[in-house]
């Protein structure tokens, strides 16, 4: 962001904003989840991050960076609580622990290689490069996750109803 002219104290700002995006969220999430089923909070989250990639690529402000990462940490909070709830459910109570366990070892190390990669093509090719490669990744994200649902969706006839189909 300083590289994209933004000034130490705005990049901070928006930082921390991000992560209260990321966080605040989660009062509300569980009821979301609840109300709609945890896995149309996780499509949400995909498609938010269609709306931060969209919002990051039309501009460099610092309005542009608020809006942009506010949204990105919005996203993070459904997609990850949403896709938890979905691994708890999904799985036999007594090995749950384990993949949830499993789950979060993934995931970190799966951010750990992206974030060490953003930073590499922003430094070396820009920032709406990275947010041009996160918008062209988004439909075979969600074409992935549409097929894992309705493999789920599958299982879950032979298996018991689908509670989230109301």
């Amino acid at each position: 962001m300083i590289g994209g002219g933004l000034s130490v104290d705005a990049a901070g700002n928006v930082i921390r904003w991000n992560v209260v995006a990321m966080f605040a969220p989660s009062f509300l999430t569980g009821f979301l989840i609840k109300r709609f089923c945890a896995e149309r909070v996780a499509m949400a989250g995909l498609s938010l991050l269609a709306l931060a990639a969209a919002v990051a690529l039309s501009g460099l402000s610092v309005d542009h960076s608020y809006i942009s990462l506010a949204v990105l940490g919005v996203r993070w909070n459904f997609g990850l609580i949403g896709a938890t709830s979905m691994l708890a459910t999904t799985v036999p109570v007594h090995v749950t622990a384990m993949v949830q366990g499993a789950n979060n070892t993934i995931i970190a190390l799966v951010s750990a290689i992206c974030a060490f990669a953003a930073g590499v093509i922003v430094a070396s090719l820009e920032w709406p490069v990275l947010a041009g490669i996160a918008m062209i990744s988004l439909p075979g994200a969600m074409a992935a996750f549409v097929f894992s649902l309705s493999a789920a969706s599958l299982r879950a006839r032979w298996v018991s109803r689908v509670k989230c189909m109301r």
